[in-house]
């Protein structure tokens, strides 16, 4: 289940920030992970994207119970910029300016269902990925690894809430069922390369506990009951992909 998080070994060695001792290869890692994080409030991309996502929170939903928790929500991921940032210059970099690759928050997104699918399946992705450091042997991750993965839970766990609520309507999930097209291969494509040269020293320095594909593989199995337990008919995985 998405919920269970990676937890450090009571024995293992936790560098603290500013520890002289910090491997230099661990620590080129944690940057980088961190810099290609999407949530970082000092990157002008993400600020950006804050922007849109507060403008779909806030005229999007049909009613004012599903936008109260999506502007709960939007709070929390201005936090989240906030919390990486904070940890970034504790490893010396007070600024990223990176554009966003990742495609699917490039994707249109123009209705209720649009808005329920970028939480239900791209913020899930997080649960994975981006929230999993309670594992990772550097203390400011352990420390704000419950927050944020209690919060993406949140997010993921909301939008399957408002997914539902669109397919309870035969309009609605006819709409899900042509969308999920555009939004299941993207969502698969937020782990990125299978072959990623960074994948395996992200699991070999313990900043993440699986790869790429083995992550993928988790999020299938798990996310597609979910899916079709509201009758969306889950499209072949290799559909309309970019990165396998």
């Amino acid at each position: 289940m998405p919920g269970t998080t990676a937890t450090l070994d009571p024995g293992a060695k936790i560098w603290a920030e500013g520890d002289p001792d910090l491997p230099e290869e661990f620590k080129e890692l944690l940057i980088r992970m961190l810099s290609y994080h999407i949530e970082n409030s000092t990157n002008p991309h993400y600020n950006e994207l804050l922007g849109m996502l507060w403008d779909r929170c806030l005229t999007l939903p049909p009613d004012e119970t599903s936008k109260t928790a999506l502007t709960k929500l939007m709070h929390q991921e201005v936090e989240h910029g906030v919390i990486t940032a904070k940890i970034l210059a504790g490893l010396g970099v007070d600024k990223v300016d990176r554009a966003i690759e990742q495609y699917a928050f490039r994707l249109s997104m123009d209705t209720f269902c649009d808005l329920a699918y970028f939480h239900a399946l791209i913020d899930r992705v997080g649960v994975y990925i981006g929230e999993t450091w309670e594992g990772v042997p550097y203390q400011p991750l352990v420390d704000v690894a419950p927050q944020l993965h209690k919060d993406e839970l949140f997010h993921c766990t909301l939008g399957m809430r408002n997914l539902r609520l669109v397919c309870s309507t035969p309009e609605g999930l006819e709409e899900a069922n042509d969308l999920i097209n555009k939004w299941w291969p993207a969502a698969l494509d937020m782990f990125g390369r299978s072959d990623s040269a960074f994948t395996d020293a992200y699991v070999r320095w313990g900043i993440r506990q699986k790869n790429n594909a083995d992550m993928r593989r988790q999020y299938i199995d798990e996310t597609v009951p979910l899916l079709e337990e509201i009758g969306i008919v889950v499209p072949p995985n290799r559909l309309n992909r970019r990165f396998l």
